[in-house]
């Protein structure tokens, strides 16, 4: 099972301190993450991903992934031929999967504030004891979403075949 976690942060900085501390952590295996990027607002409620050369698990389709949910989360239009009408589908897919309503909301309001961001990740395992002591100074705000087995081999599926 994987789980989507959002760490929220009144800053960039602060967002890029905590993830640059998160990949440390990957490679100390205390967190096993399957890909992971940082959203940052901008003035006048643009977003941009600002990740500093991400950990990515199959490039493409967790490409693929994070503008699918950062669309559906940010309202941002999603372009290119290769998206055309598959989008929707995958849209359906993510939506059902644990990244309902509510989680959208609670995400948007992490990231209502100019300069505000946030460190998204699927995570696939991690000692969370060792994880949350390491974090603790970088502080931010925590949600997260599971999930399932099945849930996450039909999004990979969808992503990598839709």
């Amino acid at each position: 099972m994987s789980t989507l976690v959002v760490l929220g942060y009144p800053s960039e900085s602060e967002a890029k301190s905590a993830y640059e501390k998160i990949l440390d952590l990957d490679q100390d295996l205390i967190v096993s993450l399957q890909s992971v990027a940082v959203v940052a607002r901008r003035a006048g409620g643009k977003y941009d991903v600002v990740t500093p050369g991400s950990k990515v698990g199959t490039g493409a389709v967790w490409g693929l992934f994070w503008g699918v949910l950062f669309g559906l989360l940010f309202f941002v239009p999603l372009v290119g031929a290769a998206l055309g009408a598959g989008i929707g589908a995958l849209t359906g897919l993510i939506v059902k999967h644990g990244v309902d309503r509510d989680f959208q909301d609670r995400v948007r309001d992490l990231l209502s504030a100019d300069d505000s961001a946030a460190v998204f990740m699927v995570v696939d395992s991690m000692t969370t004891d060792k994880f949350v002591q390491a974090l603790r100074p970088f502080g931010g705000d925590v949600l997260q979403t599971s999930l399932s087995f099945e849930d996450e081999e039909e999004l990979r599926h969808s992503l990598f075949h839709g």
